[in-house]
């Protein structure tokens, strides 16, 4: 493949930023494309992300390295995570906001690495991008899935997830002045398998967070949720046609859902053999990014 860049200054080495989709637990295959990405000795300098990718980016870019985010994934639980407020019918987010908290600054400024983290007015329907002020408020709003958290209130907007507008946001990375621009995608695809809601192996604390904020375990419900995941497939492949990324590693993962947390170490392995299979493929590009040489023209080849 080909992939042009425009240098800042030409005699610099490009920056090379990341742009990680949302997809709820499907997010956890951008852990493997870290890993795959670490393997060959790339290097991130600059991070976007929404939803959970907005979770794994500001993580990221707090110093975070792949197997520290396997780790951290691993020892939490869902009780770590939800809080259910019965009366709303939606998760708070308090406990989201606390794990959030402990493990990254408080503000973007204190990070080792730029991030941009977008979220969604949802009474506007404006695209917002972050890049500065309270980082934990950014993220749990940028995480918000629609119908489960509630929304959070910031900077004088009702912010959810940032998916709703945009689940591939590569055009952030603009804000951040990147050079070449690597996309790892976990958009729910238009061919998927589809389970009944009868066909469900997991625990009943598992149970319970669907029951209550997911799908109500209801066939009308469920095929809702699934419609939904259709069109943010359709409306990120339309919005990638105008901001493309020089790299894009789509994870199809047909068989797991957004909600699918269960399936960490599985969804890990399979991004991790995605993103090597496309690194390979394209060797001699990544090659020209790890060494860090631009071309006189400014290109890499």
């Amino acid at each position: 493949m080909s992939a042009r860049f425009t240098p800042h200054d030409e005699r610099a080495a490009p920056v090379v930023g990341m742009v990680l989709s949302g997809g709820g637990a499907r997010g956890f295959a951008h852990i493997g494309t870290l890993r795959a990405l670490e393997r060959h000795g790339l290097e991130v300098q600059v991070w976007a992300g929404t939803s959970i990718g907005a979770v794994i980016g500001a993580l990221a870019a707090a110093g975070y390295r792949a197997d520290d985010l396997l780790a951290l994934a691993r020892s939490v639980s869902w009780r770590d995570v939800f809080d259910l407020s019965l009366r709303a019918g939606m998760i708070k987010g308090d406990k989201l906001h606390a794990l959030l908290a402990e493990h990254l600054p408080t503000r973007f400024e204190d990070l080792d690495a730029r991030l941009a983290v977008t979220c969604t007015d949802i009474e506007s329907g404006e695209e917002i991008v972050l890049t500065s002020g309270d980082l934990i408020k950014a993220v749990r709003a940028s995480a918000c899935f629609p119908g489960a958290f509630e929304p959070v209130q910031y900077l004088g907007r009702t912010l959810a997830d940032g998916g709703i507008c945009n689940n591939l946001p590569v055009d952030a990375l603009a804000t951040l002045n990147a050079d070449v621009t690597i996309a790892s995608d976990v958009t729910p695809p238009r061919r998927a398998a589809y389970h009944a809601p009868t066909d469900d192996p997991r625990s009943w604390w598992e149970r319970v967070v669907a029951t209550v904020t997911l799908e109500q375990r209801t066939p009308m419900a469920a095929v809702s949720l699934r419609a939904t995941d259709i069109m943010m497939r359709l409306l990120t492949d339309a919005q990638y046609v105008h901001h493309p990324a020089d790299l894009r590693i789509v994870h199809a993962l047909p068989t797991v859902r957004v909600e699918s947390f269960w399936d960490l170490e599985a969804v890990v392995e399979a991004g991790e053999a995605e993103a090597e299979r496309v690194l390979s493929a394209n060797q001699d590009w990544l090659q020209r990014i790890v060494q860090r040489e631009p071309t006189a023209d400014g290109a890499v080849h």
